[in-house]
């Protein structure tokens, strides 16, 4: 119905750099300073009228063993391996390989892609 575009629901505040950043993505759509919005309602409606081919539900929390990129702070670009997953604390525990050390760290869910 839109071509080029793709609707997401995800919390901006956490996971904006991931959104940004993902093959395909040019931009988050904004007016001005504002944030392009939908009401779930709407969402919903558009939904009912697309075709189960259009709906693609995207599950992209980190699984432990997985590859991940850090993708911002003191590490960005570092490819680390999820050892365990903290969802109370919106965190992950990784594995980095730095100067010949393993070191384990804990980091932001919203800060790491998948590699």
């Amino acid at each position: 119905m839109f071509p080029g575009y793709l609707f997401a629901k995800f919390v901006y505040s956490t996971q904006h750099r991931a959104v940004e950043s993902s093959h395909g993505v040019r931009g988050i759509v904004r007016f001005g300073e504002r944030l392009a919005t939908l009401p779930e309602h709407t969402v919903m409606a558009l939904q009912s009228k697309a075709g189960a081919e259009e709906l693609v539900t995207i599950d992209s929390s980190p699984k432990i063993g997985q590859p991940v990129h850090i993708v911002e702070g003191p590490f960005q670009g570092f490819e680390v391996v999820v050892t365990q997953v903290l969802p109370a604390k919106e965190r992950v525990r990784v594995l980095l390989d730095f100067l010949g050390r393993s070191l384990e760290m804990e980091v932001p869910t919203g800060k790491v892609l998948p590699a």
